[in-house]
């Protein structure tokens, strides 16, 4: 079953599912569940848009805080098993270390827009033994902010699909009109410059 399908068939549930999975340290497609389903909703067809960033916020602070944990108790040791064990490299677990630990706060908020800060950033402050109630402050604000901006982003992209359709195909036909006159110019001048050459002096 594609992708879009999991999506479709099992709705609000699957938001909250990936988007908890993605942010708790597993690599999953969190971000663009949120956005088929938020551009689902655009359509005005399947879903509701409150209730598809209701379950992505939900899903990235649940998520988060339960990889805070995983990374508290098991230490940077499973973390380092995890990015192993995910396909992750060990050069973005550098440079997320390094950017957590100039941030702080501000990396459990903005990590999220960084798809393998979005994996480790949770896990990290939990190794780093950060306070967990400013980790969840931070992680509700960034949870929350995050299902807001890329929710509306899907759902402006849903309602204006149609619009969005004719404009790939008006392109399409403009520069199609583009190429045949300019192969028809460059027809036109080659015969042209042909004609010149085989004229008598």
């Amino acid at each position: 079953m594609h992708f879009e399908s999991v999506i479709v068939t099992a709705g609000y549930p699957a938001v909250f599912l990936f988007a908890m999975g993605e942010c708790m340290g597993i690599p999953l497609p969190g971000e663009t569940g949120l956005l088929i389903a938020a551009a689902a909703s655009g359509t005005g067809k399947l879903f509701s848009i409150g209730w598809v960033i209701s379950a992505a916020a939900a899903g990235a602070i649940v998520g988060d805080t339960l990889g805070y944990w995983i990374g508290r108790r098991g230490g940077r040791g499973l973390v380092l098993r995890l990015t192993g064990k995910f396909f992750l490299k060990r050069e973005h677990l550098k440079k997320a270390e390094g950017f957590f630990s100039r941030h702080g706060g501000k990396a459990v908020f903005f990590g999220r827009s960084v798809s393998y800060l979005r994996i480790l950033t949770a896990l990290l402050a939990g190794v780093s033994c950060m306070r967990y109630p400013s980790f969840l402050l931070y992680n509700a604000l960034g949870g929350i902010t995050w299902a807001v901006v890329f929710g509306l982003a899907g759902y402006a992209f849903g309602r204006n699909i149609g619009f969005l359709e004719e404009c790939i195909r008006d392109i399409g036909w403009g520069a199609l009109a583009v190429f045949a006159l300019a192969l028809l110019s460059y027809l036109l001048w080659k015969n042209a410059g042909g004609s010149r050459k085989k004229t008598p002096k």
